[in-house]
């Protein structure tokens, strides 16, 4: 983990993905960022790990991480995946404050960029009513695109998840290009590369989806693509 981030770069990353902050007010969001220490990680590496200390906050700015934890098998079971924008509230919404762990652990899937907020900080911070206000109107918001997310893995078919995850995420751009390399559908809908490789495949010869460069597809059929989503 490195934390010699420049506000360049941070203010680049927020452009691309804007997180909560960037719908705040310029006050409220000057306070958070001035509590808020940004640093880099590598694939691989842990924000936190299951049965820590819940502490903190996490804001995604760059990379993808996801919350994981074990069977008694030892068989992962992967609980959300978090994208640029997206916050780590976990430690916020734990009851008991004095003794609270982490439930997961927070693994980055690949290089990362994460802001971090001590809880006591937040918790400060929304003392005050306004920015309280402010932060449970948006609190809201993302915690109906976690539900939607959530939905996505609990799906049971391959094709219908990497389908919910298109219209996920044709909900959140303009236009009708989703961005998306293989290993991050893989790891947004918990699949084998291979498997998510194949199902793309038969997408692709159905009409329904059509490969544009390197990591984006156009929708071509909508209507088809919401059909599979629902199998």
């Amino acid at each position: 983990m490195k934390t010699f981030l420049d506000d360049s770069s941070l203010e680049r990353c927020a452009k691309l993905h804007p997180s909560f902050i960037e719908e705040l007010n310029e006050d409220t969001r000057k306070k958070i960022l001035d509590r808020m220490i940004f640093s880099t990680y590598e694939k691989g590496e842990a924000l936190f790990q299951e049965g820590e200390k819940a502490d903190c906050l996490y804001i995604i700015r760059q990379g993808n991480v996801k919350l994981s934890t074990y069977d008694g098998e030892g068989k992962e079971q992967i609980v959300s995946i978090f994208s640029p924008g997206d916050t780590i509230w976990v430690a916020v919404f734990l009851k008991e404050k004095k003794e609270s762990v982490y439930p997961y652990n927070g693994i980055c899937l690949d290089d990362a960029v994460v802001g971090k907020m001590l809880r006591e900080d937040f918790e400060s911070l929304i003392q005050d009513t306004h920015s309280a206000l402010e932060i449970i109107a948006l609190l809201s918001k993302k915690l109906s695109d976690a539900n939607e997310r959530n939905l996505i893995l609990s799906v049971s078919d391959p094709k219908a998840k990497i389908a919910r995850l298109f219209l996920y995420r044709l909900n959140h751009i303009t236009g009708d290009v989703v961005k998306l390399k293989l290993e991050d559908i893989a790891a947004h809908v918990s699949l084998r590369p291979e498997t998510v490789s194949r199902k793309l495949g038969e997408l692709m010869n159905e009409g329904i989806i059509e490969k544009v460069g390197q990591s984006s597809f156009r929708i071509l059929d909508f209507e088809r693509l919401v059909d599979i989503s629902q199998n």
